[in-house]
Order: C-alpha cells, then sequence, then structure tokens
C-alpha cells in the first residue's frame, strides 16, 4: 500500500508539474515509482507486466479493460488520480466523497471507510489526501465536493 501511495504521490507530483498535464503522464510517474501492483505477486512479476500493459493501455487511449481487472483497476487509478492531480489547483474544490459500489458496502472495512470523517463530513476526503482502495472497491468513483455542498 505505501507502495502504491508513494507512487500515487509521484503521479500526481508530474502531472502538476507537467506543461501537458494528461493520463499518460500520470501513468508513466506512476509505474516508474512501481505502482501498478498485481494483489499477491512475490515476485513483483506480473506487477510489472502490468505496468508495461498499463503505459500501453493509456498510450493507446484505452480507458476499460473489460477482462483484465488489474488493468482495469489501474485504468480507473490513473484516470481518477489524474482528474484529482488538476483538482488540487481548483481552489473550488475543497475534497471527493467516496461512492463505492453496493457490493463493496458488504465488507465491514470498507464501509467503515464510506462513513470516515475527517471534518467534511462522511466519506470525504481532503483534497490533499491519497486514498488507495483495496480491489473490493472497484467501481468506486471520487465526486468533487466544493464549499458550497459541504455548507448546503
Amino acid at each position: 500500500m505505501a507502495r502504491i501511495r508513494d507512487a500515487v504521490a509521484a503521479g500526481r507530483q508530474a502531472v502538476r508539474q507537467s506543461a501537458r498535464p494528461d493520463r499518460l503522464t500520470f501513468a508513466r510517474a506512476f509505474v516508474d515509482a512501481g505502482g501498478a501492483q498485481v494483489p499477491g505477486d512475490r515476485s513483483g512479476d506480473a506487477s510489472g507486466a502490468l505496468g508495461e500493459r498499463l503505459l500501453t493501455a493509456v498510450a493507446s487511449g484505452q480507458s476499460a479493460a473489460s477482462t483484465d481487472a488489474d488493468l482495469e483497476r489501474e485504468l480507473q487509478r490513473v484516470q481518477t488520480e489524474t482528474d484529482w492531480a488538476l483538482a488540487l489547483d481548483d481552489e473550488r474544490i475543497i475534497g471527493f466523497l467516496l461512492d463505492l459500489p453496493d457490493s463493496a458496502m458488504d465488507i465491514p472495512t470498507v464501509e467503515a471507510l464510506a462513513h470516515q470523517s475527517q471534518g467534511l463530513g462522511p466519506g470525504i476526503f481532503r483534497k490533499a489526501d491519497i486514498l488507495v482502495l483495496q480491489p473490493e472497491c472497484d467501481g468506486a468513483r471520487f465526486i468533487p465536493v466544493t464549499e458550497h455542498d459541504i455548507e448546503c
């Protein structure tokens, strides 16, 4: 988890510093930092191959991988984290609401995460946070939240 978190931070930083902030910028920095991970892969071989597949998919404009759950998870992470990185400079956005699929809510640790509050409301995370979700959360979305949304 720590490696993924560090790789997300590297990817976000690359996007924010890039003259052309896009998903490929994030993906390259994320993969270079060792963020692409296959659950249970102790050797790192499968994770390395996943990183290569991820870069190829993002470079070709692929946005979904219906038959490869690991690639699908990483493609979703690239999209979400690139958008999140760009939101860091948007003063209107103060955080992100975690919107989990119904199937994930059956897992106690996931349900607790959905109700976690950091002062903005249940399930809303500050935009500087880096949240690494477990595979059971596949399909989760992060919805931008403005100060106005909190006050209403």
